[in-house]
């Protein structure tokens, strides 16, 4: 091998820092027969050499379409082979029985039994889980070869694969073929998504250069090259590895084929009639096809069939893979394949599909075979064959949680329906119904848009067919359209439950009308609708006690606790979540609807520290089911939000970066962006808050996901508004906001009126008049003024209010007052008490401003609220006041700098160093973002206003003399 030194140093070096507990992905992209596969399996090999372990994963392709998790399901099954099956068991703890998915020939055990079900995130976790434990004993390396033809469950694993392992001493490799991936090509948008963690590099194997080339022909040939055919071979080459090789041996100075299928077929067609007729037949198989299969299609004698093979072995046609053959390169593959008769194509597809029914039939084991029948009947043009097998397909792989390739059946089922006779009697089920289950599976496998155009294509033909369909198939289908209506934030979402609830009379009672009533419920709570959820609910809960539906009864008590609580009725909400909490049980997919309700609740209420506790322990609770980076992720944010409020602000940040590199799913974004914009703001970072909320407010436009995410997203925006000086702006956003909401949310309003009183007031400072502006506000307030934290946001709503005729110290200290006695938020005591110093300066008495204003900037300190420190730096400068600014701001002597966190510290000292904030990121693995959060932190509080500014003030403070701080990579 020549040419790869640094793609080896690249690999050797992400083995190093995977085997230092930082796990780390590399992506090999090449154009095939450059060399990728020959690149991994020397490092492989050295890799092994090292003492790490190292097994590989193939991706398969049935004409176009990847086998759902085939290269996992290949590197699990060499995991086993080399720590035995009980080892493999062990170290899959409480995923083994998801494990089984992928493994059915995997043994079970007493307490493998899955109370929820195998979900396509129980198998991700369970993979993910897997591979930490095997690697706790030593370096492990995943190679996944040929992403390009990686179906997309195998694609989400590993994107998830890649951002949930935290300190797992894991190497994952994958290579791909770049002229393959086109610009619409599936794996590209992998690929961007993957260029934005931390932990995962791009290698480019590129072609030879002459002198390349040469070492190449040398090392084949074991002695040096002619100059001429060097420069002749490499001119036809392209410098590509591969042909290189093919040429090597065809170069004689005689013409060569101009084609370069030509060139791939010389060697094939150098074989005896019988051996091409093999290689042929292997052309129409699967990457690698088995010995036993191969056999049972080419239908000859055993002897014969080992001498052909042999043949086309030795010619370097063919390579032995396990108890199979393969192609030695894949190009070959395709050129034989192309190269095949239309006629001979469809015969020989044939063959295979009949060969692998018989074996079905008699009761051959292997999940991808029904797949493989229907592809191959699919391209013998058997349509009536291929119908049938890609139901069978389409049903193994919804068994399988591979939803991507039962909707890819599904939809081969329908393209055929009219080409088959009397397709509804050979399916069982008529097309309405396939429309149904393909949307199911569509939906599943995260292509909602499609579902919902499936769905709107079954319920046009069941109206069309009024007589003939039941009323209940018409509901269902209403119902999931509500459902795929609702998961994409669109309009009519309701409406269509309550049509489909129309449908389904309600005597006698039966399950199907409990679970839409259950439904409709929930939409009545997303709505804001919250008389009317609680008039239902427990209609609904009823109901389905009696009719048995255990899931619809503990949602209507999970949907009925918030309603209560929203309507003020609070005892009574919080009991309804214990009954839901007690209805759960054991099982995790429910439990975590309570703690995400419950958390919110309570944070909503203003019971900080007993929210983020609740939430801490689904997380956990999560964690020891082995769905944490999953279900766990989706309560992140309802476990962060708390922790701002109490002021743990680091731990928060933590929690969200993390849980947005899971890439949770739409509504769980919503609020983490949301979240992360409040806390950028108040960092004092307002750029980057302002970015933030932008990106929410584009992520929700045209869509109504309901109050509970509309209110927090117009929080952060005006906000956000308000630390960039648009008063206005965020008037107008709440004020629009709120005067078209349904309904009162008063844990949301809150903090939401203090924006707006907030903006009201600095209005009034450029001259603005508020006149029924504050009537308006104060309207909205006085209802809910004693709700959950009332007491501690009326008071600051009010000193607000109280600052449009002038100066208000009265006002806000009676604000102060009530934050301090409160458990939170603890952004507001900074904010209080810089307001009340300010009233003090305003109306001239600067003694009485010292007190409020030294123990806000202390406080302010202490949280790392930069926003409020540089305001109260601002202000005592303005008012030349007797107050130090920022202890570690430009003026102050104390040659520390006490106001630093220890990261901040180690990132200092890298801006010193002149590192971008990519740069900072990738030395202390953080991300970029979060780099430049730091970075406008350090800035606000030295109270300088560049990088420049701030390596100045280190330099002469000499921090940067200080080797123990200096950060380590």
């Amino acid at each position: 091998m020549v040419g790869r030194t640094s793609q080896l140093d690249g690999l050797r070096s992400a083995l190093a820092a995977a085997a230092d507990g930082v796990p780390a992905t590399v992506v090999l992209g090449g154009e095939a027969g450059v060399g990728k596969t020959r690149l991994v399996t020397e490092f492989a090999a050295e890799a092994e050499r090292d003492g790490a372990l190292v097994v590989v994963g193939q991706c398969v392709s049935l004409g176009g379409e990847g086998l759902a998790y085939a290269p996992v399901a290949g590197a699990l099954r060499e995991l086993a082979a080399q720590l035995g099956v009980p080892g493999l068991l062990a170290a899959a703890g409480p995923g083994r029985a998801a494990l089984r998915t992928l493994l059915p020939d995997l043994p079970g055990a007493d307490g493998d039994d899955d109370p929820g079900g195998t979900s396509q995130g129980r198998v991700f976790e369970a993979v993910t889980g897997l591979l930490e434990h095997v690697a706790a004993d030593r370096p492990l390396v995943l190679v996944l070869e040929d992403l390009h033809w990686a179906d997309r469950s195998t694609r989400q694993l590993l994107g998830f694969a890649v951002r949930a392992l935290g300190t797992a001493r894991v190497l994952i490799v994958g290579t791909y073929r770049s002229d393959e991936v086109s610009r619409d090509h599936p794996l590209r948008i992998l690929l961007a998504e993957l260029e934005r963690v931390r932990t995962v590099h791009r290698i480019d194997v590129p072609r030879l250069t002459e002198d390349e080339v040469a070492l190449q022909l040398a090392g084949l040939a074991g002695t040096a090259p002619a100059t001429d055919a060097v420069r002749r071979i490499h001119a036809r080459s392209e410098g590509v590895p591969f042909f290189v090789e093919q040429l090597a041996d065809l170069d004689d100075g005689t013409t060569l084929p101009e084609s370069l299928r030509d060139l791939l077929l010389i060697r094939v067609e150098q074989l005896s009639d019988e051996s091409q007729r093999l290689v042929r037949l292997l052309a129409v198989g699967r990457d690698s096809v088995g010995h036993d299969l191969l056999a049972a299609v080419a239908a000859v004698d055993p002897d014969a069939l080992d001498r052909t093979l042999r043949e086309a072995v030795s010619a370097n046609v063919l390579r032995v893979d396990g108890d199979g053959y393969a192609f030695r390169h894949a190009l070959v593959h395709e050129a034989v394949h192309l190269d095949l008769l239309p006629g001979e194509h469809a015969r020989l597809h044939a063959l295979y599909a009949g060969t692998l029914e018989r074996q079905l039939r008699a009761g051959a084991a292997g999940r991808s075979l029904t797949a493989e029948a229907a592809h191959h009947w699919f391209c013998a043009h058997e349509h009536a064959k291929s119908f049938t097998a890609s139901l069978g397909a389409a049903a193994e792989a919804r068994s399988l949680s591979a939803y991507d390739e039962a909707q890819h059946n599904y939809e081969r089922a329908l393209e055929l329906w009219d080409q088959v006779p009397d397709a509804e009697a050979t399916a069982g089920f008529d097309h309405t119904e396939l429309l149904g289950r393909t949307a199911a599976a569509a939906s599943n496998a995260g292509e909602v848009d499609r579902a919902l155009a499936l769905v709107e294509a079954a319920l046009t033909e069941a109206r069309a067919e009024a007589s003939t369909v039941e009323p209940a198939r018409v509901a269902r289908l209403l119902g999931f359209r509500g459902t795929l209506l609702s998961e994409l934030g669109l309009a009519g979402a309701t409406d269509e439950v309550r049509r489909a609830l129309e449908l389904i009379p309600a005597d006698p009672p039966s399950p199907r009308r409990a679970r839409l009533l259950q439904k409709y419920v929930s939409r009545l709570m997303m709505d804001g609708s919250h008389a009317e959820a609680i008039a239902l609910s427990a209609e609904a809960a009823e109901l389905a006690h009696r009719t048995g539906e255990a899931e619809s009864e503990y949602r209507a008590y999970v949907v009925l606790g918030p309603c209560l609580l929203h309507s003020g009725r609070v005892d009574e909400g919080l009991e309804a979540l214990e009954t839901a909490h007690r209805l759960a049980g054991d099982r995790p997919e429910w439990l975590v609807g309570y703690h995400i309700n419950m958390s919110d609740s309570l944070h909503l209420l203003g019971r900080y520290a007993e929210a983020a506790e609740v939430a801490r322990a689904g997380i956990d609770r999560a964690r020891a089911v082995g769905l944490a980076r999953t279900l766990g992720t989706m309560m992140a944010g309802n476990a962060a939000e708390p922790l701002l409020a109490l002021g743990h602000w680091d731990k928060a940040e933590r929690m969200i970066t993390r849980a947005l590199e899971l890439d949770p799913p739409g509504r769980h974004v919503w609020q983490l962006v949301g979240l992360q914009s409040w806390l950028e703001l108040w960092r004092g970072d307002v750029g980057a808050a302002s970015q933030s909320a932008a990106e929410i407010r584009e992520r929700l436009a045209g869509r109504e996901p309901g109050p509970q995410y509309v209110l927090p997203v117009t929080r952060a925006g005006a906000e956000a508004a308000l630390g960039r000086g648009e008063p206005g702006v965020a008037w107008d956003l709440v004020r629009a906001t709120m005067d078209g909401l349904p309904g009162r949310h008063p844990g949301y309003e809150l903090p939401l009126l203090a924006a707006a009183a907030w903006a009201l007031e600095a209005r009034s400072r450029d001259g603005a008049r508020a006149g029924t502006d504050a009537d308006w506000l104060r309207g909205r307030l006085e209802p809910i003024a004693g709700w959950g934290p009332g007491p501690v946001w009326a008071p600051v709503i009010e000193a607000h209010l109280a600052g449009l005729d002038g100066p208000a110290p009265d006002a806000w200290r009676r604000a102060l007052d009530a934050v301090e006695r409160a458990e939170g938020p603890a952004h507001l005591r900074p904010f209080a008490g810089h307001r009340l110093g300010e009233a003090y300066v305003l109306l001239g008495d600067r003694a009485a401003a010292e007190e409020p204003l030294r123990r806000a900037a202390d406080e302010a300190d202490r949280l790392g609220a930069g926003l409020v420190r540089r305001w109260i730096d601002d202000l005592v400068r303005r008012a030349r006041l007797g107050l130090p600014p920022s202890p570690s701001g430009p003026n102050g002597d104390t040659g520390t700098f006490p106001a630093l966190t220890d990261r901040e510290r180690e990132v200092l000292l890298l801006v010193a160093a002149g590192r971008s904030n990519r740069q900072i990121g990738e030395e202390l693995y953080i991300s970029a973002k979060t780099a430049s959060v730091h970075v406008s932190n350090i800035l606000a509080k030295l109270g300088v206003s560049g990088r420049g500014e701030a390596a100045a003030l280190a330099h002469r403070n000499h921090l940067l003399d200080e080797p123990e701080r200096r950060p380590t990579a």
